[in-house]
């Protein structure tokens, strides 16, 4: 492909050498058909990237296409018409409108969670930059041309900022690029609108103005390079295109928040120009501007919001189901430990006493062997629920210690409330009647170790624990399907 780019440019020195009658014509065909297939290399990769104007290779296939035209209509205006005003202002604001894709797609690719309104907004501030450009554009020249060398001169500088400002803002989204895709569209769009801006800033002040202002000299061949350098760039693949090592992320973030700011900018400046020749028009134009960019902020702001409400209840969620049992729905000992540590350190401050209620599910390895795991886990589910229906204050706290244990605290209560409510907790479970072949009684019940005290500083909630774990052990050895108070 290189090779085929340089035998373009050769080719195109020596059709104006070897045709020195034709040299106008000669060189126009080139000049029409390099940007032309530019365009055809950036829809080409479009087709494989995506058209959408948010991909943006179809915004820079619709840039060279206008530009195409520009140069059609300066051959018509040559060649048909032959009209040797230096500035037709048809062509000129062709020249012109071909920066308005590239600025809108600096403007939106890239940027995240687009809504159709703010594309709608983008797309009015890119009309109406079009629009400003025109009337600006007239305000020097008429369709026939400029009326003086001036006006000319107003041109070429017009075209000289507009290029560097696409140069610049194209550039440094490039610098900012994250992603393949991004990095290969703005490598191809950086590195053709500076080659672009350079060449077109000598050919307009250098050539056009002074040295040959005809078409058909050996300088037109200049022209033809920024548009094979982004054929080049278009036709490689994305992951041979450098990347900044690891672009800083608050640049990154920086230039996707700040980018649909250059189009309410780029309106806001072309509108300040136009006041001048078309006052009530450029008021207009920086209100919509700012009232543009003030929705496109609003919008933002709220788009925001509403993530950062999402995450809220995506975190409470989360939180939620990190503190409970997948299995039983049951609070899970993460949480239970929590809980205890919290009601010792409330009953360390009241000196009331706090009691602990230890629950085994009585021979449930054999329950789990005879009948299989499905039904162990049906039958731990049928144990919470029965468990969670027994606690009757809101302040009491039923969780899954592990396994087929239990874990009930009971803030404020003494040993014999605690004897109370386990009594009730081995009732109940034997009321649901599940059947254990292997159980005395031929069916499901618990052991039940229970223990209370009153916090002191010099003690922790493990000395709780483990009292109620003893009270268990002691239940279990005693028969089960029954409770032990410790002692």
């Amino acid at each position: 492909m290189p090779l085929l780019a340089i035998g373009f440019v050769l080719l195109h020195a020596m059709s104006i050498l070897l045709l020195p009658g034709h040299a106008m014509a000669a060189s126009y065909v080139f000049l029409v058909v390099a940007p032309l297939l530019a365009c055809a290399f950036a829809v080409r990769r479009g087709l494989m990237m995506g058209l959408a104007p948010a991909q943006g290779w179809s915004l820079a296939a619709l840039s060279m296409l206008l530009w195409t035209l520009g140069m059609a209509s300066s051959l018509y205006q040559d060649l048909f018409l032959s009209n040797s005003n230096l500035a037709p202002g048809e062509t000129m604001l062709l020249y012109i409108l071909y920066g308005v894709p590239i600025s809108y797609a600096v403007a939106i690719v890239g940027v995240e969670s687009r809504s159709h309104i703010q594309r709608g907004i983008d797309a009015v501030l890119a009309a109406l930059l079009g629009y400003l450009y025109f009337v600006l554009m007239f305000s020097w020249t008429t369709l026939q041309g400029v009326s003086s060398q001036q006006s000319a001169q107003m041109i070429a500088y017009m075209f000289d900022v507009e290029n560097a400002f696409l140069a610049v803002m194209t550039t440094v989204r490039f610098f900012a690029a994250d992603a393949p895709r991004q990095r290969h569209l703005f490598a191809a769009m950086a590195s053709f609108t500076w080659l672009y801006g350079i060449s077109s800033a000598y050919y307009n002040h250098h050539v056009a103005l002074d040295i040959s202002p005809n078409i058909g000299t050996l300088y037109d061949v200049m022209v033809d390079v920024p548009f094979l350098v982004f054929i080049l760039m278009a036709w490689r693949m994305p992951s041979r295109i450098p990347l900044t090592l690891n672009p800083p992320l608050g640049l990154v973030r920086f230039v996707r928040i700040g980018s649909p700011l250059l189009l309410a900018l780029s309106v806001l400046a072309i509108a300040l120009l136009v006041l001048r020749q078309r006052f009530a028009l450029g008021v207009a134009g920086v209100v919509i501007a700012v009232i543009g960019y003030g929705l496109r902020s609003i919008l933002s702001q709220v788009r925001q919001i509403e993530t950062a409400d999402r995450l809220r209840s995506d975190h409470t969620m989360l939180a939620e189901l990190a503190l409970h049992d997948g299995l039983t729905g049951l609070l899970n000992r993460r949480a239970f430990e929590e809980a205890i540590g919290r009601e010792w350190r409330q009953a360390l401050r009241t000196q009331q006493a706090v009691s602990l209620l230890l629950i085994d599910v009585d021979m449930f390895k054999q329950y789990n062997d005879r009948y299989g795991h499905l039904a162990g886990d049906a039958c731990l589910r049928d144990v919470a629920a029965i468990l969670t229906q027994a606690v009757q204050r809101p302040m009491d706290l039923l969780a899954r210690y592990g396994g087929e244990e239990f874990v009930l605290i009971l803030p404020s209560t003494p040993l014999a409330g605690a004897k109370e409510v386990a009594d009730r907790l081995c009732k109940l479970v034997r009321q649901l009647n599940l059947p254990h072949d292997d159980s005395p009684i031929q069916r499901i019940t618990v052991s039940i170790g229970a223990a209370s005290i009153v916090p002191t500083h010099d003690a922790l909630p493990d000395a709780l624990i483990a009292s109620a774990d003893r009270a268990l052990y002691e239940a279990k050895r005693k028969g089960r399907n029954r409770f032990e108070l410790a002692t």
